[in-house]
């Protein structure tokens, strides 16, 4: 059973914004990784069995246009305090994976009152300089599955990204690592100010962390959970990057309690 009720283009100060909503209950934006899951995943689905669901592609990401007025992350927050305006969205909790969970917590800087609870995944923005960042923009896709799956063989990535150049999805995929490129090529996926505004962000927050995170190594969980000013954070066993697809029960049940409290 699919639970979207309606895929449509909003207009967001003039950038054509892409935006499927599905499910019941209390509203959560979802704001997706560099991945580009823009289209209706499987742990989409089952978030969509407890909250109504917001999935907005980020400019330059699915059909979402206006990635030539980008040139930071702090336009894509930005453009979120827009669209909120836009749904009329007073305040929100945010669901925010890597490149995601970057511009909710740039969101939650600039306009705090807006979110009302923010669950960080494996998310991008923090550099520790002790734990080097792998290499995203690689176009080795076995190098990339070893990179963001604790396992490369499992299942899951199929559904996650193309497994191939001739795979139907590869321009989608490519225009998304071309967004991801205009606001973390330099400095490379973070923002060197960030950490001085991390105090700002006074709503609660869950960090959940695959350990086996070869991009964005779980030293970065640990150290936004002690710079944030109301976190708590859940390292997840044998997990690497992708744990929404590798862990999806486990990360919709997170969710579900964080957000239920």
């Amino acid at each position: 059973m699919n639970s979207v009720t309606e895929s449509k283009f909003i207009d967001v100060r003039g950038k054509r914004t892409q935006i499927t909503i599905g499910g019941a209950g209390p509203v959560l934006l979802y704001l997706h990784s560099a991945g580009g899951e823009v289209e209706w995943t499987r742990f989409h689905e089952m978030l969509a069995q407890y909250f109504t669901v917001y999935l907005p592609a980020h400019p330059g990401f699915g059909d979402s246009r206006g990635l030539e007025n980008i040139h930071s992350i702090t336009d894509y927050a930005w453009h979120y305090v827009d669209l909120l305006d836009v749904l009329g969205l007073e305040t929100v909790p945010i669901v925010g994976f890597s490149l995601g969970g970057w511009t909710g917590m740039e969101l939650a800087i600039l306009r705090p009152e807006r979110i009302s609870k923010m669950l960080l995944v494996n998310t991008a923005g923090i550099r520790i300089p002790e734990a080097p960042m792998g290499e995203l923009f690689s176009d080795d896709i076995e190098k990339l599955k070893s990179l963001l799956f604790y396992d490369p063989n499992s299942p899951v990535i199929e559904e996650a990204m193309p497994l191939s150049f001739e795979d139907n999805r590869i321009l989608m995929w490519l225009k998304a690592r071309e967004a991801t490129a205009r606001v973390g090529w330099n400095p490379y996926l973070h923002n060197p100010r960030l950490p001085d505004h991390l105090f700002r962000i006074p709503c609660p927050v869950r960090i959940l962390w695959g350990n086996d995170d070869q991009l964005l190594p779980v030293a970065t969980g640990k150290f936004l959970v002690d710079a944030l000013p109301n976190a708590t954070l859940e390292i997840f066993e044998k997990t690497g990057h992708m744990l929404p697809y590798e862990q999806a029960e486990r990360f919709v049940e997170e969710v579900r309690k964080f957000l239920s409290d």
